[in-house]
């Protein structure tokens, strides 16, 4: 994959021939965005290397703002923590089983915050925020899904010790 990436800056670069100038620069450029992703690599293992909490496994799913709001309330968009969703954090979960507040790793996904709930999230189910319909559609639903607590909610002291399998 590195290689088709140097190809592709290469052929922009003799194109536009305002970003490289030559080779050189365009390996350059390819080890700098190597350099970004092992970065990302090495702080996700930085995650996963926390083994104070287990693996849990979950049904997730996707929601929006727009299913049955009226965009014009003036709650739209607010969680029932109070906060406002946030794409690529907002999650909603049973708070008896995810308290509000925690901080969760889901495989594949990435942190989220659970600060919503909702009357079919129930147990072992996770409904993460997105923007639009479509994303939500396109997400579907997800069983067995790995996720960790990396940190604990309102109620933890009840919590860390009494999640299911």
């Amino acid at each position: 994959m590195g290689e088709l990436i140097l190809s592709l800056l290469l052929a922009l670069s003799v194109w536009n021939n305002t970003e490289a100038q030559s080779v050189n620069q365009v390996r350059e450029m390819k080890n700098t965005t190597n350099t970004k992703e092992e970065t990302q690599i090495a702080k996700l293992d930085k995650i996963k290397q926390v083994d104070t909490y287990r693996w849990d496994r979950f049904e997730l799913t996707a929601y929006t703002n727009n299913q049955g709001r009226n965009v014009h309330n003036k709650d739209y968009g607010r969680t029932a923590s109070g906060k406002m969703t946030k794409a690529g954090e907002t999650i909603a979960a049973d708070w008896r089983v995810l308290p509000k507040g925690t901080v969760v790793y889901i495989d594949g996904v990435g942190r989220r915050v659970v600060q919503d709930k909702g009357g079919a999230i129930k147990g072992h189910k996770i409904d993460v925020y997105v923007r639009t319909e479509s994303e939500a559609r396109q997400f579907g639903r997800k069983k067995h899904v790995k996720v960790r607590v990396i940190k604990w909610g309102e109620n933890k002291d009840r919590k860390q010790s009494g999640t299911a399998n």
